[in-house]
């Protein structure tokens, strides 16, 4: 038998496994095989008889994107670490004070409603002091509780979203030192408030002064207390904006109610008067401002 011709045609679109032929298909047809191979009867070279044909070309058409330009600027200057750490204190304490919360509105509801309506009316006040001593009372515990997880959680957001959390520090741990700073802060102003009243034999004005804080504490925890809910599960800024004026609302209501509760004393002096709000209600804010301006 004569040797047959075999034709090779390259082509890259096959995959060769077992690398027999390197990309080369052999192409023999029986018709390029010699008429004197008596054997050709036997051949079965149909597996060969195929060409594959070049894959079509693609058509790339330029259309209109539908995706447009915007306006939006970033709040940031650069990128923010991802923080993923657990809330679940957040959501037990928000729960806690539900809970506290019902508990007042159940057992101490009448005495609730005196501490609303002096907190607009000056006169219920008297009324607030006849019935009881508010400053050793259970419902104060359960209003000051709230007032303070609330306030820290607040503080909290607005450091997360203004300012930069120093690294090492958890979310935990940076309410915790906000609502120990309160707490302190608090501590030292009722200390000044009822010292002074010793010195400038004005005991009544300062505790009058010092019910009128304890009062606006308890409204600034309630009020504030759906506020910071939101802002924390649907992380709204423009709610975190809203809590910040009705802070800022309730503490100038309230500097106005202690410059009138010092003035309804005749024998307190305005200069001591002047410079205690100066001294424990407006040095505080400026000192704030203050570090927050240069971070």
């Amino acid at each position: 038998m004569k040797d047959s011709v075999i034709r090779y045609q390259y082509n890259p679109m096959l995959t060769d496994t077992v690398g027999f032929f390197d990309y080369c298909i052999p192409l023999t047809r029986e018709n390029t095989l010699h008429v004197s191979d008596s054997l050709q009867k036997y051949y079965d070279l149909s597996v060969y008889n195929y060409i594959t044909q070049p894959p079509v070309p693609k058509e790339f058409l330029q259309t209109t994107s539908i995706f447009s330009n915007h306006q939006l600027l970033s709040s940031h200057k650069g990128p923010l670490p991802i923080n993923r750490q657990a809330a679940d204190w957040v959501t037990l304490g928000f729960v806690a004070c539900l809970v506290i919360f019902a508990w007042l509105q159940t057992s101490y509801s009448k005495r609730l409603n005196q501490i609303l309506r002096a907190a607009v009316q000056s006169h219920s006040v008297n009324q607030l002091e006849r019935d009881g001593n508010l400053f050793s009372e259970r419902i104060t515990l359960g209003l000051g509780f709230i007032y303070y997880l609330v306030s820290s959680v607040f503080i909290f957001q607005l450091v997360r979203e203004f300012l930069i959390i120093p690294p090492g520090f958890s979310n935990l741990a940076v309410t915790g030192i906000i609502l120990i700073s309160l707490f302190l802060y608090q501590l030292v102003k009722s200390a000044i408030i009822y010292t002074s009243g010793i010195i400038f034999n004005t005991r009544e004005s300062a505790r009058a002064y010092q019910l009128n804080i304890l009062i606006f504490n308890h409204i600034t925890g309630i009020v504030l207390f759906p506020v910071t809910i939101i802002v924390v599960y649907w992380n709204s800024r423009d709610f975190l904006i809203t809590g910040i004026i009705i802070i800022s609302l309730l503490l100038i209501y309230m500097f106005f109610r202690g410059v009138l509760t010092g003035l309804a004393n005749k024998n307190y002096n305005l200069f001591y008067l002047f410079l205690y709000l100066c001294t424990l209600e407006i040095l505080p804010l400026l000192l704030i401002y203050k570090v927050i301006s240069k971070i």
